[in-house]
């Protein structure tokens, strides 16, 4: 089937596939929008509707990067106008976790962001709110923060490298964890490369933010439960369908729900082959012990 084909986007990097989901987000205002599939290569890469080219895609994106930026989703603040304490580390009380809530939802496709990263009635011992299990930053490094900057520092050539690839990590802004390369196994070094600036790809992070925001999260039982995630917070796993067949934004948010590792499940293999679902894949979700800082390892077929 003729497409854009996107090989930046690799199904195989959590990063790569949130991305792609940020395409289709970022056109989810629009009249006409992409569909999304994957190619049957070794490594398996997005494709897009052949009406929507590089230029096009990149176009879109940088106008919905432009008002993410200035959402209530990410700038958290009462609904006075009045700051949230720890607002930026998403540590909210349970009022302030409504007013998020409440101020997000209805202010643009950002607002789905706001229900993908805090629940009501989702808290931990601290009695502040538990976030989605693809809150990688601790320390210093502030989530909503770190999404302001990623956003405002993405510039076009950016985007477009990020689709096309390969991917060059030349920008020192910050990362919101989700490359697989951050993950120390991929890191092996004849030195230590600690002092080193960690350089990154901030069109990638920019899309898989917007891709984010379609794995909204729940209060579970003693934690916060995030679509598409199972586990602990401290060892968890994140699992995602690969698919052949183009698949509109509903659609994918169908295969999110219900394409993922879940091998009590009978039936899956012709669930999974009726819904043209090719692959599911699985990365271990890993946390430091020092601080917190979470990344993905190296994925695995389980389907």
């Amino acid at each position: 089937m003729n497409g854009t084909p996107l090989p930046g986007l690799e199904g195989t990097n959590p990063l790569g596939f949130l991305a792609a989901l940020g395409v289709q987000v970022a056109f989810a205002d629009e009249d006409e929008q992409p569909r999304l599939w994957w190619s049957d290569d070794v490594t398996p890469h997005a494709v897009v509707d052949e009406a929507f080219n590089a230029d096009r895609i990149t176009t879109r994106t940088l106008e919905a990067f432009g008002q993410w930026k200035g959402s209530s989703a990410v700038n958290p603040e009462r609904c006075d106008g009045s700051s949230m304490p720890r607002g930026d580390e998403l540590k909210l009380i349970p009022r302030d976790i409504r007013a998020y809530l409440h101020h997000s939802g209805g202010r643009g496709r950002s607002g789905d962001l706001a229900t993908a990263l805090v629940a009501e009635g989702s808290l931990d011992n601290q009695g502040v709110a538990k976030p989605s299990d693809f809150y990688f930053t601790a320390g210093q490094q502030k989530f909503l923060d770190t999404a302001r900057k990623i956003l405002n520092a993405v510039v076009r050539e950016d985007v477009e490298m990020g689709l096309e690839g390969p991917w060059r990590y030349e920008s020192e802004a910050p990362s919101l964890g989700w490359d697989v390369t951050d993950d120390r196994v991929y890191a092996l070094r004849a030195n230590n490369p600690s002092p080193e600036k960690k350089l990154t790809n901030p069109g990638p992070e920019a899309l898989a933010l917007l891709g984010l925001s379609l794995h909204p999260v729940f209060a579970g039982r003693g934690r916060t439960e995030t679509q598409g995630c199972s586990g602990s917070w401290k060892s968890g796993w994140y699992s995602w369908p690969l698919w052949r067949r183009p698949a509109s934004r509903w659609a994918v948010k169908s295969l999110l729900a219900h394409g993922y590792d879940h091998p009590a499940a009978s039936d899956r293999d012709r669930w999974y082959r009726a819904w043209g679902i090719s692959t599911i894949l699985r990365a271990p979700i890993r946390r430091s012990d020092q601080g917190g800082y979470g990344t993905f390892g190296p994925p695995e077929v389980v389907w």
